[in-house]
């Protein structure tokens, strides 16, 4: 009877001891934050991913995609994106080594042809290729690019557990940049 007990007494430890490990093998994979992403325009009207960072070197990529469920934090007026939006993959744009922050990168290929559902929403970070750091998304709406200018970066920060888009100059996004340390 005793050995019984044992035997199950290592069972529920060591049981206990592989969840702690993966446990741990899962929270320290998660890339540290250490940048802004956000969206400019250039002066021809063309879009443009803006990085701001805190990190030793550069972002790689400026990832883009399209959001499945098409969150955004556009007004909740906004219509949803219809059922007829084509696939699309999404994009990496390489971030030049030598740049500094802040920086932007030309969005070749966006927006994708054909716009036919400017409700669309996207979503875009930065990232290490070594993924030791990442950026904080920005989300966003095609129709919402009409409204930004050049020197504006717009950005999505979290208010109270909810996505609040906000635009500010190019000066303030570095400096939200820098105080991701």
């Amino acid at each position: 009877m005793a050995v019984q007990m044992l035997t199950k007494m290592r069972r529920i430890v060591a049981s206990l001891a592989a969840a702690l490990l993966v446990l741990a093998g899962l929270t320290s994979c998660s890339p540290a934050i250490k940048g802004i992403t956000g969206l400019t325009m250039d002066a021809d009207g063309q879009p443009l991913a803006a990085l701001a960072w805190c990190a030793d070197r550069p972002p790689d990529l400026a990832v883009l995609f399209a959001e499945s469920d098409s969150a955004s934090p556009a007004p909740s007026a906004v219509p949803t994106p219809s059922a007829n939006w084509p696939y699309w993959p999404g994009r990496e744009y390489a971030v030049p080594r030598d740049a500094t922050s802040p920086a932007t990168v030309r969005l070749v290929g966006f927006p994708p042809e054909p716009a036919t559902d400017p409700h669309a929403a996207f979503r875009m970070y930065g990232v290490a290729s070594n993924s030791s750091f990442t950026s904080h998304s920005v989300t966003f709406r095609l129709a919402e690019l009409a409204g930004l200018q050049p020197g504006s970066v717009l950005t999505t920060d979290i208010v109270n557990n909810n996505e609040v888009q906000k635009i500010v100059s190019l000066d303030e996004f570095a400096r939200l940049g820098a105080a991701e340390c």
